[in-house]
C-alpha cells in the first residue's frame, strides 16, 4: 500500500496534466472569448481523455473498466435523491458563505449555463476524474478505508482530493464542496461500475450551484 500511494498519485496528477494542458495551451494560443473558451476546453479535454482511455483500456473489460456501461436501475433512482440533497446543502451554504464561481457566467443566458456547466462540465469532469483518473488509480490502490461505518476506496478519496484542489482558486467552500461531490460521485462510480450515476449526481449538484446559489 505505502509503495502504491506515490505511484497512484503520480498517475493521477500525470493524467490530469495530460488532459488539461493541451486544452489550456490551445486557449492561450487562440485567445477566444469566454463563451467560446469554455466549450473549447471541454471539447479538447474530452478528446484527449477518450484517446487516453482507448489507449489504456485492456481486455477483456475494455472501456467498460472506465465506467462506460449501463448501471442497475436502483443506482440511478438513489442518486436522484442524493443529488437533490447535496444541491440543497450547497445552496444553503452558498447563501451563508458567498463565494465566487470558478467562471464568471453572470452574463451568460440560462441555456448556455445549462449546456456548459450542468451538462457539458458534468459529463466532462466525470469522464476525466471518475472515469480515467480514478480507474487508473484503482489499478494501484485496491484497499478501502472505513468511514462512518462504511468503506470508501482509497482511489476515490485521492481522486476527490485532487478534484477539490483544482477548485481551490474559487475559494475554500467551493473546494470542500468539490471534495464532497467527488467522494459521492466516486463511490457511486465504484459501486455501480458505471459513470452514469456519478454524472447524474454531478448534474444535480451543478444545477443547484448554477441556478440557485448564484442569485
Amino acid at each position: 500500500m505505502k509503495r502504491s500511494i506515490p505511484q497512484a498519485l503520480g498517475i493521477g496528477i500525470g493524467l490530469f496534466l495530460a488532459v488539461y494542458v493541451p486544452a489550456f495551451v490551445t486557449t492561450a494560443l487562440v485567445r477566444p472569448r469566454l463563451e467560446i473558451a469554455i466549450p473549447l476546453i471541454i471539447a479538447v479535454t474530452f478528446l484527449v481523455a477518450f484517446i487516453l482511455i482507448f489507449v489504456l483500456a485492456r481486455p477483456p473489460a475494455g472501456i467498460a473498466e472506465f465506467g462506460f456501461k449501463i448501471p442497475k436501475a436502483r443506482y440511478v433512482a438513489n442518486v436522484a435523491a442524493l443529488g437533490l440533497v447535496l444541491g440543497a446543502v450547497v445552496t444553503f451554504l452558498c447563501h451563508l458563505f458567498p463565494s465566487k464561481p470558478p467562471f464568471d457566467a453572470s452574463g451568460f443566458p440560462r441555456w448556455m449555463i445549462g449546456l456548459y456547466f450542468i451538462l457539458g462540465a458534468s459529463i466532462q469532469e466525470e469522464i476525466i476524474f471518475r472515469g480515467l483518473i480514478q480507474t487508473m488509480m484503482e489499478r494501484k490502490l485496491t484497499d478501502a478505508l472505513s468511514v462512518a461505518g462504511d468503506s470508501v476506496s482509497s482511489a476515490v478519496i485521492f481522486t476527490a482530493l485532487l478534484f477539490g484542489i483544482i477548485h481551490l482558486e474559487a475559494g475554500a467552500l467551493v473546494a470542500i464542496g468539490a471534495i464532497v461531490l467527488g467522494l459521492a460521485a466516486g463511490e457511486l462510480r465504484r459501486r455501480s461500475g458505471s459513470l452514469v450515476p456519478a454524472i447524474v449526481v454531478h448534474m444535480l449538484f451543478n444545477a443547484a450551484d448554477a441556478f440557485w446559489s448564484r442569485k
